[in-house]
């Protein structure tokens, strides 16, 4: 499990000043030992060791153990991460995102936060099926865990533009967007081919504002040019315009400039 050990080294473990013990103490007047910094860091350490040796069951019910503990006590939380660890690395991911989730819901200002985003992004992307990408854009209809993987990579990178993860994440946000881009496109042709560009246009114009990184896709920016124009939409020229700023060398460029051309007619016309 060479990649669980890369990811360790990233995880931070605050340093306690004061206020933690080193030994078993009794609490109060129950008479029952309380849980110690000491007794919470050799128990994470080997629910850590469970999981890097795959041994899930004994590392969940170890982790579940300290997880328990209060949360002042830094290895209470980083319990609780590793154990939406431990669901991932089983590809229970539907599971590990919840994990995820409560980390972050109850561990604001945690240093290991970014972590957390980033795995609960990477959850969301594995927990659809390898089969939905082998598949044609058009039979693609369910594109709700895709957008769901695809807003939580957006979280993410906007949140931690800093993060060691960025490079990965940035790389799985622009695979979901092409997903998302491609059956958007399919949906879009299918009504140019029965004469609708109007329709068309607008559900490339939604792409583009719903998905930002969407305007990155030359192939997206030239169809909607070409809906707008079929349509003589009063915004193709402020469209054919960006499109040439972002796109200079583009493939796609001469059409573009065909289909642009009546958006400034002749002096005297």
């Amino acid at each position: 499990m060479q990649r669980l050990h890369l990811i360790v080294g990233f995880l931070v473990i605050p340093a306690f000043v004061a206020g933690c013990a080193s030994t078993q103490a009794t609490g109060g007047t129950t008479g029952r030992p309380t849980t110690t910094l000491s007794q919470s860091r050799d128990e994470y350490l080997s629910g850590l060791k469970a999981l890097e040796n795959a041994d899930y069951a004994t590392s969940m019910e170890i982790l579940q153990r300290v997880s328990r503990g209060p949360s002042y006590i830094v290895y209470a939380p980083l319990a609780r991460l590793r154990l939406a660890d431990a669901l991932f690395y089983q590809e229970k991911y539907d599971e590990a995102v919840e994990g995820y989730r409560a980390f972050i819901e109850t561990s604001a200002g945690d240093p290991n936060l970014h972590y957390a985003y980033y795995r609960l992004a990477e959850s969301r992307v594995k927990a659809i099926s390898g089969d939905f990408f082998l598949v044609p854009p058009s039979d693609r209809r369910d594109q709700k865990r895709v957008r769901s993987a695809l807003g939580a990579l957006r979280d993410f990178t906007l949140r931690f533009p800093d993060s060691p993860y960025i490079v990965e994440a940035l790389q799985m946000q622009d695979r979901m967007t092409a997903v998302v881009a491609s059956f958007e496109m399919e949906v879009a042709r299918f009504y140019m081919s029965r004469g609708k560009p109007v329709g068309a246009a607008s559900r490339l114009q939604r792409l583009v504002s719903d998905v930002p990184t969407a305007q990155r896709l030359e192939d997206a920016r030239i169809a909607l040019v070409e809906a707008l124009a079929a349509s003589k939409d009063a915004s193709l020229a402020t469209v054919c315009a960006a499109y040439i700023e972002d796109f200079p060398s583009g493939k796609h460029r001469s059409r573009a400039t065909r289909l642009c051309t009546w958006t400034t007619p002749p002096k005297g016309g």
